[in-house]
């Protein structure tokens, strides 16, 4: 079994922490493992007829535009439930209208 010996918050913003916890495997190597923890958050895959709707939005850690689909999660002091928060990041992210169930 792994063992934790330690962790550290590496970085911390409104939407996302990255910790760091240093490990002992089982043969006395000592390592590290990474993560990001994130509120909840909303990954919309929009299709119509004729495809999907991507969007393009600049990258900074690739330096360069990318297409990907919308995301991302409530500001600090708003939340919802899941489909309120798909329909608001479609439409902030989008020319596409999310329709709400009835």
């Amino acid at each position: 079994m792994i063992e934790m010996t330690g962790t550290r918050t590496v970085y911390g913003n409104a939407w996302m922490t990255v910790r760091e916890d240093t490990v002992r495997y089982p043969d006395g190597r000592e390592g590290i493992y990474g993560y990001v923890e994130k509120r909840d958050f909303a990954l919309v895959i929009p299709r119509t007829a004729d495809g999907y709707w991507l969007v393009e939005e600049e990258r900074y850690p690739v330096r360069g535009r990318r297409l990907g689909f919308p995301q991302g999660s409530w500001p600090p002091g708003r939340s919802g439930d899941g489909e309120a928060l798909a329909a608001a990041e479609l439409a902030e992210e989008t020319v596409c209208c999310a329709k709400t169930r009835s």
